[in-house]
């Protein structure tokens, strides 16, 4: 809302009274650009402060209409109430993220407060129940007020919630004693509720990623997960109708009745439900129809598709009549009352002195001479971005207008101004005499939503809380073998918690769990099952380990060597940026996340070192790699050298090109492009002119290491996917490393322990934070089920978007695409192979880009680096042929525009599939969230296999200790010829006779103990124990005797490690503490505190060992009394 103050003006003006002395009902405003909607709407909301409804034709405009009216108002009273995305009649339900935005908007009508909310012309006339259904429904929790317990967590099962033991995703709660954590649909974070008995403590939102509390409130409210929720008795009313039928989708809809989330239920439940529509929930609100000549064609399409639908499936199966689900003549009583918004001019009495802003094109002078112009003329000028970098960058380019250095105000009464917004077009404001121009006016940038970005990262996986009986297991000093179970122990009156591990010949192994660091998650090499090791005489885990170190340090020394060898060469040292450098930069479309920043940085600081780079550039799918690899080219290109990028495809080849050709549109660069899409004549010439210099940027692949293939002056190489290479051109690279700057890009995500292992000896980014606006990818694994193809393709369609669909048998490709132009007669389709003529696969490329085609059927040439914004459906047949890794990169090929994506996996129906296989469906199903490339590398090692990523030769060596254990000893290793000392935590052990676990009572979920337990093993100091303590008090309440007692053992471990005394073990009556000469106690303060302390005496059989005499000190005591001793010695 920071231009806000424009509205309070724009709202004395006469053209905008007239609109509000006709109380905001049946006006037309003529001849405005879309643009100038949202502000209309604002004005009129910041003034009237009443309910207002908006309906745009479709999801993409809604969305639009959201971003850009939140420049005018305040973000927390916008809320869009989307279609619901899949068509009617296919019994698939909406994605969780619209059923979110729906109920929330519903709710938020219903409470009566002033907000604005944002349809499309489906979902305003789309059936929903009748609003005394959501009535009934809600409940308001107070603190300090008493509710029964018991009832609240039947309330949010009956209310669609998941019970899970971790709260982390929309519509999921949990119970953990007497806290309950909940995601509610109308919250950016989850909510924690604390309960004593039945009274509500303390109510707090918290992080889902650490679980920590960020922020105390008074009172919330639960509402339902989403708009349809079933009684008993209503399920019995649309199970007794679907009876009728006997197709297998009503014995499926039957079968599913007694869940809460029915497949179709937004199709069926007009069955049992009084229906309404958007309208009956608002308070008198006002409507605006924003361009309803292009609603009413919109609502003809709506119509036709709903009634072609139901006239296709009624046969098959039971279905309501389209005129029940969308309620389309209730149109014609909202029409007369809005307030209709049209940019075409049919009466010239009521046109707006409202214009749209033209386009500059980059041309920064000319922006420059209209500012000037219209200052002088007595205008205002507001310039606006939508992030901070864009907005430094435009204050230095407008800097002579002497605009204000804060981007977050906007004072009315200054000439010039720059602000943050998240506006995709500029109006002209005649009558206040203000014009609002945006940089995609001065740049020329094609729309997109617009969002300041706001850091977030994938959440980091510890490979150990993956854990289930039956893994494999490392332990460090006994080797491999096969985790059991965890079991509490007693031994002596005395429990603890152990990890129980199997080892050849059934011998078994248990780990008290507040060792567990010494315990590593197997993870090995092409899904081979490792060896179990033994225990005792019979191991040969010290030799095992002892062989693979030797390896190790062979190979740190090589990889030392090759990186010496190569900081030692001279090679080209490029130039500082220039000022066009700068402007090139200030034209990237959208906000650069903070790693993205930080790899462009490792970059040039590479490129202007005078040694060759050789920089590895990871990251996800979509992350925004080939914006680093543009910016090195320019920087390469305005220091007068070529810039060679080598591609594993030609699909790719022809991606990149048309990226580079957009990106360097206003610079006189010349790109062209080398692969079999190219006729033998113009190869030819294109090698004649990169040999002599009139090609700047070549893009091609492996084609341009043919020997002759020549340059003038090379000096960037760019590889993309280099693994995909065969072993001859890795070899041609492995020369051309010594010779120019290289910057080699690759999605395969770098486990953090390998990054960490290889640090010092590969110059390597991470790119980890995904764009903003970037939605998950809804993922459905299923059988083969046509009728939910034909769904999804026409659902895709229906929204203007296009589809993937994936087969990978070329010899039965075009058999499959007959088939599905029989299937989907309403799509048109093009097929995509590897062994297709060149100059055919390129026109279908282009026409399918160019939206000639609705869906293109392929192999897995579409498999890496596609980028198609408009293609956010993908459809993969026999999912359970491709391995982990290639479905990922496959998933990645849609959902990289603000629009929901959706991937289905389909299998045979009917069919056994591998155990492999159905590891890889389960695993790419589980890890949906943006940035899962890290955690799907990690469950691809197990799978397929880890050895590529330091050469085959090493696989043996990480199939025999694993990955985890083999990175630490190459980190170890390189630290070692570096001449540094290995990082290895010095943990005391400590033995006391009290009783040491976390119950089950306190916290029953596995994986959760575990996190703990390795937390607090992992803690190094007092104020890091205290911090994990009061993280824990907060996610799981109150700890009880047996968790105190594991605190202060952790608080007496820390002490001691840091003084690196050897042991704490307790006897009779007494505590020994051994310490060696390794030790870092003060021998004087020991002597002294003996004299002092008559408890304390040296063991008169081991002058190693202190004694503490404890006594009759109660157990819960003991640890503390140890604790203060040692904070003496400290």
């Amino acid at each position: 809302m920071v231009l806000n103050n424009l509205t309070k003006l724009y709202a004395a003006t006469a053209e905008f009274q007239s609109l509000t002395a006709s109380g905001v009902r049946a006006f037309t405003i003529e001849g405005i650009p879309p643009s100038a909607f949202p502000f209309i709407v604002a004005t009129s909301f910041n003034t009237l402060n009443q309910q207002t409804i908006v309906v745009t034709t479709d999801y993409h405009t809604m969305n639009r209409f959201v971003a850009d009216i939140s420049a005018f108002v305040n973000e927390d009273t916008i809320f869009p109430f989307p279609a619901l995305e899949v068509l009617p009649y296919e019994y698939v339900n909406p994605s969780s993220s619209i059923e979110r935005d729906r109920i929330t908007a519903l709710y938020q009508l219903l409470s009566g407060k002033p907000v604005i909310v944002v349809a499309t012309i489906e979902s305003l006339l789309r059936a929903i129940p009748h609003k005394e259904f959501f009535l009934k429904k809600g409940i308001n929790i107070n603190k300090a007020e008493e509710y029964p317990f018991e009832v609240i967590i039947e309330t949010l099962i009956n209310y669609g919630y998941e019970r899970e033991t971790r709260v982390d995703r929309y519509g999921q709660f949990s119970v953990k004693g007497g806290i309950i954590d909940i995601y509610l649909p109308n919250a950016a974070n989850p909510v924690r509720l604390d309960f004593f008995g039945d009274t509500c403590e303390s109510i707090r939102y918290f992080d889902p990623m650490t679980q920590v509390s960020l922020e105390h409130v008074q009172t919330i409210t639960i509402y339902p997960r989403r708009e349809i929720l079933l009684s008993p008795s209503e399920k019995e009313k649309i199970q007794k109708e679907l009876m009728r039928g006997d197709s297998n989708l009503n014995q499926q809809a039957v079968a599913s009745l007694q869940k809460n989330n029915i497949p179709g239920i937004y199709d069926l439940f007009p069955l049992a439900i009084e229906t309404d529509t958007l309208i009956s929930f608002a308070q008198n609100p006002h409507i605006f129809l924003c361009d309803p000549g292009q609603l009413k064609a919109k609502l003809s399409e709506i119509e036709r598709t709903y009634h072609q639908l139901y006239n296709h499936k009624k046969e098959s199966t039971f279905c309501i009549p389209a005129s029940q689900l969308l309620r389309s003549d209730s149109y014609q009583y909202i029409e007369p009352q809005a307030v209709k918004l049209n940019p075409f001019i049919t009466d010239s009495n009521n046109v707006w002195q409202l214009k749209s802003i033209p386009s500059f094109q980059g041309r920064i002078q000319d922006v420059r001479n209209e500012c000037a112009k219209r200052i002088e003329e007595g205008w205002h000028i507001v310039v606006s971005t939508s992030f901070e970098g864009q907005a430094r960058r435009l204050y230095d380019l407008f800097n002579e207008f002497k605009p204000q250095e804060q981007f977050d105000t906007y004072n009315p009464h200054k000439h010039f101004g720059i602000v943050i917004t998240n506006l995709n077009e500029g109006i002209e404001i005649g009558s206040i005499k203000t014009c609002i121009i945006t940089d995609h006016e001065i740049f020329g940038k094609s729309y997109r939503k617009k969002k300041h970005f706001k850091q977030k990262y994938s959440k980091p996986i510890d490979t150990f809380l993956e854990l289930s009986p039956g893994d494999y297991v490392v332990h460090i000093n006994h080797g491999i073998g096969i985790f059991k179970a965890i079991e509490r122990m007693s031994a002596g009156g005395i429990e603890r918690d152990f990890l129980v591990i199997e080892y050849a010949e059934g011998d078994k192994l248990y780990v008290s769990l507040d060792q567990i660091n010494m315990v590593q998650r197997y993870v090995g090499i092409d899904g081979r099952h490792p060896r179990i090791d033994a225990l005792g005489k019979k191991s040969a885990w010290n030799r095992i380990k002892e062989r693979v170190q030797q390896s190790v340090e062979e190979i740190a020394q090589d990889l030392l060597k090759i990186y010496s060898q190569r900081k030692a060469l001279k090679g080209f040292q490029f130039p500082h940026d220039t000022m066009w450098q700068e402007e090139f930069e200030s034209k990237f479309e959208y906000e650069e996340t903070p790693d993205q920043i930080t790899a462009i940085e490792d970059v040039k600081d590479d490129m202007e070192k005078p040694q060759p780079m050789d920089r590895l550039v990871c990251g996800d799918v979509g992350f925004g790699k080939t914006e680093v690899a543009i910016r090195a080219a320019f920087k390469a290109v305005m220091a007068g050298k070529q810039v060679a990028m080598l591609v594993p495809t030609t699909v790719l080849a022809m991606q990149h090109y048309t990226t580079f050709v957009k990106r360097f549109a206003d610079y006189p660069v010349t790109i062209e492009m080398l692969s079999r899409f190219k006729s033998q004549q113009q190869i030819k010439s294109i090698k004649e002119r990169l040999k002599a210099g009139a090609i700047d940027i070549i893009i091609g692949t492996h084609a341009l290491l043919a020997k002759d293939v020549h340059f003038k002056n090379l000096g960037l190489v760019v590889i993309d996917e280099e693994q995909r290479f065969g072993v001859k051109h890795k070899e041609h690279l492995k020369k051309l490393r010594l010779l120019v700057d290289v910057l080699t890009l690759s999605a395969t995500p770098i486990p953090r322990t390998l990054h960490m292992s290889l640090a010092g000896i590969r110059d390597l980014s991470i790119i980890a934070t995904p764009p903003e606006n970037r939605q998950s990818i809804e993922t459905l694994v299923i059988e083969d089920n046509p009728d939910i193809v034909r769904m999804a393709i026409l659902k895709e369609i229906e929204r203007k978007g296009q589809v993937f669909y994936v087969h990978n048998r070329i010899s039965t490709i075009y058999e499959q695409a007959q088939y599905l132009e029989k299937l989907v007669p309403e799509a048109t389709f093009c097929v995509a192979h590897g062994r297709m003529h060149e100059h055919e696969l390129e026109e279908v490329m282009i026409d399918f880009i160019n939206g000639k085609y609705d869906v293109l059927v392929s192999t897995s040439i579409i498999e890496s680096g596609l980028d198609m914004p408009n293609v956010n459906t993908i459809i993969v047949n026999r999912a359970d042929t491709f391995g982990l890794s290639q479905l990922y990169q496959l998933k990645g090929r849609v959902g990289r525009s603000d629009r929901q994506a959706y991937a289905y996996l389909f299998y045979p129906k009917d069919a056994r599939i591998t155990e492999d296989a159905q590891k890889r469906l389960q695993v790419i199903a589980e890890f949906t969230e943006i940035g899962s490339g890290f955690k799907i590398a990690m469950k691809d090692m197990e799978i397929r296999g880890s050895g590529n990523i330091l050469g085959k030769e090493q696989s043996g060596n990480i199939m025999d200790v694993g990955f985890d254990l083999y990175c630490q000893m190459l980190e170890d290793a390189v630290r070692k010829l570096k001449g540094e000392k290995p990082v290895h935590v010095f943990r005391t052990p400590v033995y006391v006779k009290t009783n040491i676990f976390i119950p089950d009572s306190y916290i029953p979920d596995e994986k959760q103990k575990i996190e703990l337990y390795k937390r607090y093993e992992a803690c190094e100091s007092l104020e890091e124990l205290a911090l994990l303590t009061q993280e824990m008090i907060d996610r799981f309440g109150p700890p009880p005797d047996e968790v105190k007692s594991l605190i202060a053992m952790e608080e007496v471990r820390t002490l001691a490690s840091q003084l690196y005394i050897d042991e704490i073990i307790e006897d009779t009556k007494l505590v020994k503490m051994r310490i060696t000469k390794e030790s870092k106690l003060d021998t004087k303060k020991l002597v002294a505190l003996i004299q002092k302390d008559k408890r304390l005496s040296i063991d008169r059989y081991d002058r190693e060992i202190v004694n503490f005499v404890t006594g009759t000190i109660a157990p819960e005591k003991k640890l503390e009394e140890i604790k203060k001793l040692l904070q003496q010695l400290l």
